[in-house]
């Protein structure tokens, strides 16, 4: 250690704040000493991936196929519908009817206390045949909690006497009326093959 130097003062001063700190030095920040302290058991791989169920195609009947999961991704499976099958998916056979470019969207919110799900259609202007209709269906209504399923389609309003005739008026009559369906997949039964 070096010796203290300078003037009386300025050493008296050094010497205090020395002594200060070695008395404080055991004390640390104020934590108090513990003893080893245990983290628990080692982690283990317990749980199973969650899963979806994407109601796919195959020969001309819908079925349920198991896709992996996100967790609290509930409705996970109706964004699953516009991913093609994989390899292994197709080589079973299995397709999906779900038009290129159509994207389906649900949140926790879009489903109401009665289990109705609100699934939102991106386009308007979809073809639904009836097995199309079921895969999405079926899709959707085998998520947590839904007993329902109603489709949710843009709507764009011509203001009069700027276009929107009787053609239009008709298409949008159409597109209400769709909106307003509540749909089960028991009501697909005759498509299912499992």
């Amino acid at each position: 250690m070096r010796p203290i130097t300078g003037t009386p003062p300025v050493r008296a001063a050094l010497a205090a704040l020395a002594g200060l700190a070695a008395v404080l030095a055991p004390t640390g920040c104020g934590v108090r000493a513990t003893g080893p302290v245990g983290a628990g058991d080692l982690p283990r791989l317990t749980a199973q991936p969650n899963q979806v169920a994407v109601y796919l195609v195959r020969n001309g009947k819908l079925e349920r196929v198991p896709r992996p999961g996100l967790l609290n991704e509930p409705y996970l499976g109706l964004q699953q519908l516009t991913v093609k099958p994989s390899v292994t998916e197709t080589r079973q056979g299995y397709r999906s009817l779900l038009p290129d470019g159509v994207v389906l969207t649900a949140e926790a919110t879009d489903l109401d206390p009665g289990g109705l799900l609100t699934v939102r259609v991106n386009r308007a202007n979809v073809d639904w045949p009836r097995l199309l209709l079921g895969e999405v269906v079926c899709t959707a209504n085998a998520a947590p909690n839904v007993k329902q399923v109603r489709l949710d389609y843009p709507i764009s309003v011509a203001v009069r006497g700027k276009g929107g005739g009787p053609e239009e008026s008709k298409m949008l009559d159409n597109l209400f009326r769709r909106m307003a369906i509540r749909y089960t997949c028991a009501e697909f039964a005759d498509l299912t093959a499992n």
